[in-house]
């Protein structure tokens, strides 16, 4: 793929430089990045941690992390069994989370996912800790068992409760700056990019860390 090292096919550049040719040579470059996290619109998640390398980084760009898992343990009971009852589905759509041209090579790629039916409320595979499934640009439809919501109405409930400054922590990358993120217990953004950011994206599993 057009953003994959071709010397190291497992890394992914995070950047918005350019080969010879003027063409892209990685994904999520340039522009404001919304919430999200790893796969959100695909079927199947097996890589669930990513790994951040910073090659070059630009002190303009900030990237925001907000655990997702804490919330849902600040809420009463009967929110918990409320949201432990609903169910999302989520599908890429483009000018929400990211803008992209109609001829970007990102868009084509990003769309071809179909799509995915998930819990709003997860059990992470290691820890046995809820947490909520929230890249709210994705989401699309919701229920509450098999009843139909208003999933517009549930996400702006949702905000509120996730986005809070205590459940988020902010970095600015540096050269040589490594961050682990969990992709179920955690969404993350990232404010537009000033310079040639650089940054070496690796998804894996826990046993391969």
């Amino acid at each position: 793929m057009f953003m994959n090292s071709k010397e190291v096919p497992e890394l992914f550049y995070v950047t918005d430089k350019r080969d010879e040719s003027g063409q892209k040579i990685g994904m999520f470059g340039g522009g404001e990045l919304g919430w999200h996290s790893n796969g959100n619109s695909r079927h199947k998640i097996d890589k669930i941690l990513i790994s951040l390398y910073c090659v070059e980084g630009d002190p303009n760009t900030t990237l925001s992390i907000c655990n997702t898992s804490d919330p849902f343990y600040d809420l009463s009971e009967e929110d918990q069994e409320y949201f432990l009852n609903l169910t999302v589905r989520l599908k890429f759509k483009n000018n929400t989370m990211y803008n992209l041209d109609d001829d970007d090579p990102e868009l084509d790629f990003m769309s071809k996912n179909k799509g995915s039916i998930r819990p709003l409320v997860g059990k992470h595979p290691h820890t046995d800790k809820y947490y909520f499934y929230f890249p709210y640009h994705f989401i699309c439809r919701a229920w509450e068992g098999k009843s139909r919501i208003d999933h517009n109405e549930l996400i702006e409930r949702l905000k509120p409760i996730i986005f809070k400054s205590k459940y988020q922590t902010h970095h600015i990358f540096q050269k040589g700056d490594m961050i682990l993120m969990d992709q179920l217990t955690s969404l993350h953004r990232r404010t537009p990019v000033m310079g040639d950011r650089m940054l070496w994206r690796a998804a894996g599993d826990y046993s391969k860390i």
